[in-house]
């Protein structure tokens, strides 16, 4: 009976600190893609999306798919016309669940599209990830935009 208690601590010390690791590593891929996102480099942000992704986009709208390759090459085509992403996160905070992990921040910078013109954004945003063969996964994004109480 000792034997099997002191199995059940050190398992549920083990897991502890995978969940730990889980949170920095789901952050990191966050991170990751963000940042191929400001370089425009949809290979590598496409990496992290699940081809079924939902999205609710923080000009408003109803849900949309934007995973796949057709998501994918009309994204490439507007990095390529001009657009660019220059924005930074804040107040990134991961809690997994398992092999789920939610992902809440906020997103400022600015945006500046094909023609020249540039926005400042301040966005909230909510991501839903989910570990699959080892990688997480983004397979939800909710972005709306910050304003002032």
């Amino acid at each position: 009976m000792k034997a099997f208690t002191t199995l059940l601590v050190v398992g549920m010390f083990l897991t502890t600190v995978a969940l730990a690791d889980d949170a920095e590593d789901v952050k990191l891929a966050e991170l990751d893609l963000l940042a191929a996102e400001n370089a425009g480099d949809m290979d590598r942000m496409y990496r992290h999306i699940d081809p079924g992704r939902t999205l609710f986009l923080p000009s408003g709208g109803l849900l949309t798919v934007a995973g796949g390759e057709q998501d994918k090459r009309r994204r490439q085509a507007s990095f390529e016309a001009g657009l660019k992403f220059d924005l930074q996160v804040r107040h990134l905070n991961a809690e997994v669940y398992g092999n789920t992990a939610v992902l809440t921040y906020y997103r400022v910078g600015t945006i500046t599209r094909p023609d020249g013109l540039s926005r400042s954004i301040k966005f909230r945003v909510t991501v839903i990830r989910v570990k699959q063969a080892g990688q997480w996964k983004e397979v939800h994004r909710h972005g709306s935009n910050l304003t002032r109480p």
